[in-house]
């Protein structure tokens, strides 16, 4: 009995599937490959680690033997420099100060004991301004050249180098 096809039960409705040109690989893997692979790995990655280690042993030496030589005048590691310092934080250093200032401002205190100095705080010193006036000097004499209200002029100095004349007495003077 000859078979056609299409009756075979293991016929394929499109012919033959099987290439009689290409073959595959009866084995998927090789032990013995991957075997020495993963030995080779083992191999390369421990001669790298005793290599760097040797290296950075060598640079360790190569520091050592290249420190530069510390006088024994030097002060010792820990200890601070003498004053004046460098400031590390100036922020808190700045805030330190305006807190001073406004204690020193808003509080009482002594400028100098021994002189009978002392200090007293904004609103305080002007209600004592207030009730007791400015301080004058009872047995001074008047400058005939304060308060003449000359004008000033010339260059703009401030007033530190105009002088103020006395003013001329009217109806007086020359002949």
């Amino acid at each position: 009995m000859g078979s056609t096809p299409g009756t075979d039960a293991h016929a394929h409705p499109h012919g033959s599937l099987e290439n009689v040109e290409v073959a595959h690989e009866h084995s998927d893997i090789s032990i013995r490959g991957i075997i020495w692979f993963l030995a080779m790995l083992v191999v390369i990655v421990l001669v790298t680690d005793v290599a760097m280690w040797g290296l950075f042993k060598g640079f360790d030496k190569l520091e050592q033997r290249d420190d530069p030589f510390v006088t024994p005048l030097a002060a010792p590691a820990g200890q601070l420099p003498a004053e004046p310092r460098l400031q590390t934080t100036p922020w808190q250093d700045l805030t330190q100060l305006r807190a001073d200032e406004q204690k020193h401002l808003d509080g009482y205190g002594w400028v100098d004991q021994r002189g009978g100095i002392g200090h007293v705080p904004i609103e305080r010193a002007k209600e004592l301004l207030l009730q007791r006036g400015l301080p004058s000097r009872a047995n001074a004499s008047p400058d005939a050249t304060e308060g003449t209200h000359v004008a000033a002029s010339g260059e703009a100095a401030g007033g530190r180098n105009i002088r103020a004349t006395a003013p001329k007495p009217a109806g007086g003077g020359e002949k």
